[in-house]
């Protein structure tokens, strides 16, 4: 169970809670929001298509390889709470 209480289908292996990630990554920020992100860390204006599965998703994408500090926490923290 993921941390909203849903169940994963049977063929997914794993999740990452990115949402608990980033506010451990970025503790000073007032909104750990994917449209705050996109603002703050990727320095470009609100996404037209928020809301949308797959513009999300290559969102949440976007972020983690152009920022270094993401790629580095996300891979120490894989098997520590935040992969589920």
């Amino acid at each position: 169970m993921d941390r909203q209480q849903v169940q994963m289908p049977s063929n997914v292996v794993s999740s990452l809670d990115t949402l608990s990630a980033f506010k451990s990554m970025w503790p000073g920020l007032k909104s750990h929001t994917l449209q705050s992100l996109v603002e703050v860390k990727l320095a470009r204006g609100p996404d037209v298509d928020a809301h949308n599965a797959a513009s999300d998703t290559k969102t949440l994408q976007e972020l983690v390889a152009f920022t270094p500090e993401a790629i580095g926490l996300l891979e120490e923290h894989l098997d520590d709470g935040f992969l589920n």
